[in-house]
């Protein structure tokens, strides 16, 4: 079965998906995210994003829907945004990435928000490889225990990206644990490989 099959198949029901990648594969997660989104509009977007700047993380999830969401927002922090948002985006911002409060009181307010209106919701974090930086993999596994159990909660869809090649096997498997589906990258086989619990 194709890939594009198996992601639409099996992670129908899969509200929360760890997305395994090298950060240099990035360049390969247009496709990726497109898969998993699906073709449902409209969708409502919540970006937790450290590591690009406001215009251009909205850019690329235009390029991966193929339009604009119905509606957008993205948590960063002061450093990483700079100048005016693009329009119709929120931009939210946090003291730093490690500040798991802050993120978890911003995303609330968006699903809170979002959770009565007839669209998709769909929350990126890229990345955890960026935020495990900050925080120990315990602080991290509790902030995304009570994080994805609010998206399952209310129906959103959860995309979390990891560079596994910057953390030991442990920590990896440790956070796999938290969700529905994970999606890897096989550099040997230049393709992605998906697994479902």
């Amino acid at each position: 079965m194709e890939l594009t099959e198996r992601v639409t198949n099996e992670t129908r029901d899969a509200a929360n998906v760890l997305v395994l990648r090298p950060q240099l594969q990035s360049g390969s997660d247009a496709t990726c995210k497109r898969l998993l989104v699906g073709d449902e509009r409209p969708v409502h977007l919540l970006g937790i994003s450290f590591s690009r700047p406001a215009t251009r993380w909205y850019d690329h999830w235009v390029e991966v829907l193929g339009d604009a969401p119905a509606a957008a927002a993205v948590v960063t922090t002061p450093d990483s945004f700079a100048g005016d948002p693009p329009d119709g985006v929120a931009v939210e911002t946090v003291s730093s990435p490690a500040d798991a409060t802050g993120i978890g009181m911003q995303v609330t307010k968006y699903l809170n928000d979002w959770q009565d209106e007839d669209a998709a919701v769909v929350v990126s974090l890229d990345s955890l490889t960026l935020v495990l930086q900050y925080v120990s993999v315990e602080t991290l596994y509790r902030f995304l225990h009570v994080l994805t159990g609010r998206l399952d909660a209310v129906g959103a869809t959860g995309l979390f990206f990891l560079d596994p090649t910057t953390q030991d096997e442990t920590t990896v498997n440790t956070l796999k644990t938290l969700f529905h589906g994970v999606l890897a990258y096989d550099a040997d086989a230049d393709d992605w490989r998906l697994q479902t619990q």
